[in-house]
């Protein structure tokens, strides 16, 4: 019915494949990406045996100043952070460390509920970077 040479082309398509998705999942643990609510409270991410943390510490208000709180294990750095919309594009906003807390300003919206996304890019002592991702939304009822 199918003549060998297509059967062999097969074969070596699949197995190509195969390795492209092997290749990429072995090398990419510098580019981890967790997910988690802040709506729900404290966001806690792994990180080796430590852990990486956030959460708000003031209500997430648009137009406010808002206020967060980053906990990095001690061999770790923060590089940048920044927080922008999932449902509507509004731009990155940067997050900015400030008296050991961090601030960040979201603008206004015209959707009734706007979903947010807050990314934090960390490097460690060996130049590995992770990025963590954690979601919220805010409402204008």
């Amino acid at each position: 019915m199918y003549s060998k040479q297509a059967l062999i082309l097969f074969v070596a398509l699949l197995a190509i494949s195969l390795a492209g998705v092997y290749y990429k999942n072995v090398n990419s643990s510098g580019a981890s990406q967790d997910k988690c609510d802040l709506n729900l409270g404290k966001c806690t991410f792994v990180y080796g045996d430590d852990e990486i943390s956030v959460n708000f510490l003031s209500p997430i208000v648009t137009e406010e100043e808002v206020l967060l709180r980053l906990e990095l294990p001690p061999n770790v750095k923060l590089t940048e952070a920044w927080i922008e919309g999932l449902n509507m594009f509004m731009g990155k906003t940067p997050v900015i460390e400030e008296a050991g807390r961090y601030v960040t300003f979201l603008g206004s919206c015209n959707l009734e509920t706007m979903h947010w996304q807050l990314t934090i890019k960390v490097i460690d002592k060996n130049g590995q970077v992770n990025s963590y991702s954690a979601v919220f939304y805010t409402s204008s009822e």
